[in-house]
């Protein structure tokens, strides 16, 4: 074979393989280019994305990503616009149920701890129900846990013995809801008289301190 037959061939081999090269080097850059415009287009940003509230409540809704945008559920908001304040606080996290506690008919107080006078005020509201008496003997000390609240100690719960039973059941449950499992402020209270008795004064059972022994 000539050298120039041979050098034709050479040339030939080498052009197909450049072309064949370029094609599929071409069918590769279209997949990547193809996904990455679906994913921009489909893919929200984790900096992007809002904390939902229930109209800037505590109650968390779950944002939806739409279009490569964030967006909050109809109703909800994004808790950046909503005010911040002791008494309206963004709801970027979850308040534990001590901050948030509630009775009806007694105010949202503080004391040492979230909402203390607020329990303290919905326990002796129960007690209310069930201490009314007409004479010292028809009134008793209820047996109450006061846990985080620190009532029933100092002084206790006096009660009517009829109703004793009841006024624990219901105390306990009141005390539970608001201390939960993990409390995250709690108080054991102090007391000024080391002993009391339980008596019935103008109709209503009270605990009276005293510094002797009844």
């Amino acid at each position: 074979m000539s050298m120039r037959k041979l050098m034709v061939l050479l040339l030939g081999a080498l052009w197909l393989g450049c072309s064949s090269g370029s094609s599929g080097d071409s069918k590769q850059d279209a997949g990547p280019r193809e996904g990455a415009d679906v994913s921009s287009e489909s893919k929200c940003t984790a900096a992007d994305k809002p904390i939902c509230c229930d109209g800037c409540s505590d109650m968390l809704a779950v944002p939806v990503c739409t279009d490569g945008s964030w967006s909050c559920p109809a109703g909800s908001t994004d808790e950046r616009q909503c005010p911040s304040s002791p008494d309206q606080p963004a709801c970027s996290l979850p308040r534990h149920p001590q901050e948030t506690y509630r009775y009806p008919g007694c105010a949202n107080e503080d004391y040492g701890c979230p909402r203390l006078k607020t329990v303290l005020c919905a326990l002796e509201s129960i007690r209310a129900e069930y201490n009314t008496c007409q004479q010292d003997s028809d009134c008793v000390a209820a047996t109450v846990n006061g846990r985080c609240s620190g009532y029933g100690q100092c002084p206790p719960a006096a009660v009517n013995a009829s109703g004793r039973s009841d006024f624990e059941t219901r105390a306990t449950a009141e005390v539970a809801r608001y201390c939960t499992e993990s409390p995250i402020c709690g108080t054991s209270g102090s007391c000024a008289y080391p002993y009391f008795a339980v008596r019935c004064q103008q109709g209503r059972c009270v605990a009276e301190g005293s510094t002797t022994a009844p």
